[in-house]
């Protein structure tokens, strides 16, 4: 029994991103709702899954699918909600900074998720609150955020987990907020030693932004109020602070890594089915070129 490291964080993240292009976008293609079922449970929670079980360990205890306190779902909720002044501050600078065309592209972007969350209401919301939590924090905050910290430490893995969720979402001017929003999951996640509040801060801050598009809030011809900002700069700066604070507190006690004695069998059950999902895939890609 191996615990994974740094190195199994990179070669998941490349066969996430294969996933994530080979069969996440046919898929989504094809329905966005039950393609981003799809995406998150095929392309982006397996191969944390995989990594585990060829690891020869118990996905549950590793990821921290352990017990949630009320305190810890309490503060995995308030600090995701507050959290939001500060998305909106870094979203500001980036859009201020980065050049025309990318802010045009982001603004389009934009414009095209209010239309997908006006024709499909609850279901989107359901799928961005439920789905997009469970697959994301299950291989960023479960999986590779604890391989990272071992060998590279807290902080960085922090970090380094943080940038690698943002990428994900292709998104140069929201880069910043979704860096940041992927950090404090993480801290989420360490503090309590229970992805479950990870999942639930997540959901909170993705179920508040859903709203937000199904409100007609998210128009990106409209600038957010001044006092949000002025609100999202100071939660940044006592943010910063309050990070130094948990990352120096002692290390929650880890859950114990058990070994699975048929975790290969497993592994090689999951190979097959994310094999055959690429092939599939890779076959509606080109049948669309070819159309």
């Amino acid at each position: 029994m191996r615990t994974p490291g740094a190195a199994s964080v990179i070669l998941a993240y490349v066969a996430l991103w294969l996933g994530y292009l080979a069969i996440g976008a046919p898929a989504q293609q094809r329905g966005i709702v039950p393609g981003l079922w799809i995406t998150e449970a095929l392309a982006i929670a397996l191969p944390a899954v995989f990594v585990l079980l060829v690891a020869g360990l118990k996905p549950g205890p590793y990821l921290g699918l352990r017990r949630l306190s009320w305190k810890g779902a309490l503060v995995a909720v308030v600090a995701s909600a507050a959290n939001q002044p500060v998305v909106s501050f870094l979203t500001w600078l980036s859009r201020m900074a980065l050049p025309a065309g990318v802010v045009a592209s982001f603004d389009a972007q934009q414009r095209l998720l209010t239309r997908i969350f006006d024709l499909h209401g609850t279901a989107f919301v359901l799928t961005v609150t439920i789905a997009a939590p469970l697959g994301e924090e299950l291989f960023f905050r479960g999986f590779a955020f604890p391989a990272l910290a071992k060998d590279w430490g807290l902080v960085a893995a922090m970090l380094v987990s943080g940038v690698f969720f943002s990428a994900l979402h292709m998104d140069a001017v929201g880069f910043l907020g979704l860096m940041e929003i992927g950090i404090l999951l993480a801290a989420l996640r360490w503090s309590t030693g229970s992805l479950w509040a990870a999942v639930l801060g997540h959901a909170v801050n993705n179920g508040i932004a859903g709203g937000a598009f199904l409100l007609g809030m998210e128009d990106p011809d409209l600038p957010p109020p001044a006092w949000v900002l002025a609100l999202g700069a100071a939660l940044l700066v006592a943010g910063v602070f309050l990070f130094t604070r948990v990352v120096a507190r002692p290390t929650p006690a880890a859950a114990a890594q058990e070994p699975q004695r048929a975790g290969r069998a497993g592994a090689g059950g999951l190979l097959i089915v994310w094999v055959c999902a690429v092939i599939w895939g890779l076959w509606q890609l080109l049948a669309t070129r070819q159309a």
